[in-house]
């Protein structure tokens, strides 16, 4: 019965200097709040196509930061700008309360074409208008969804949060859960 107790205390002071030694130190955790569909490209770059008539001018620079931002999520993959056929384009969609979407083609889990329209039925601007759909915001989030990323319910400040308002400019830039999503996808 000693020899037991012993034992018990034994371990008990080990677990206890263990919980402490992992305590002390800065021990990194990966974030999969990310939503993934199982689809992907099966080479890259992708080539994100800005030369459709209806896409004002203006807007290429945006769309290019928008690739910028997922270009710099230490994932191989990467967007470049050419007339591949994945289009940015934009179309009066009416009040569907959707100012961008993406469709996307696939083969098996293989994506072979992405489109993104923008809808002109609501205002548009590149300086946070608190009346207008940031263009470099919905850009970033419609780059997610060509990478495959869904919409997440949760994460408010995350790119790929389902939702967007005017004026927001936040998704310009990606967090934790967009760099992790990316980075699992394409390794």
């Amino acid at each position: 019965m000693r020899k037991l107790l012993s034992i018990k205390k034994s371990f008990a002071l080990f677990a206890l200097t263990l919980a402490i030694a992992l305590a002390s130190q800065s021990v990194p955790t990966v974030s999969r709040a990310y939503v993934y569909n199982g689809y992907h490209w099966p080479s890259y770059p992708v080539s994100v196509d800005v030369s459709d008539a209806s896409l004002p001018f203006s807007w290429i620079s945006p769309i290019s930061s928008a690739m910028s931002a997922w270009n710099g999520a230490s994932s191989p993959f990467y967007f470049n700008s050419g007339q591949s056929g994945h289009k940015m384009l934009t179309a009066n969609k009416g009040a569907n309360n959707t100012p961008g979407i993406t469709r996307t083609d696939a083969t098996g889990y293989n994506i072979t074409d992405n489109d993104t329209t923008f809808n002109t039925y609501y205002s548009w601007a590149t300086n946070g208008d608190p009346y207008s759909y940031d263009i470099q915001s919905v850009a970033t989030h419609e780059l997610g969804h060509w990478l495959n990323l869904a919409d997440k319910d949760s994460g408010y400040y995350d790119t790929m949060y389902g939702g967007v308002s005017t004026g927001e400019t936040w998704k310009r830039t990606l967090e934790s859960d967009d760099l992790a999503g990316i980075n699992y996808i394409y390794p």
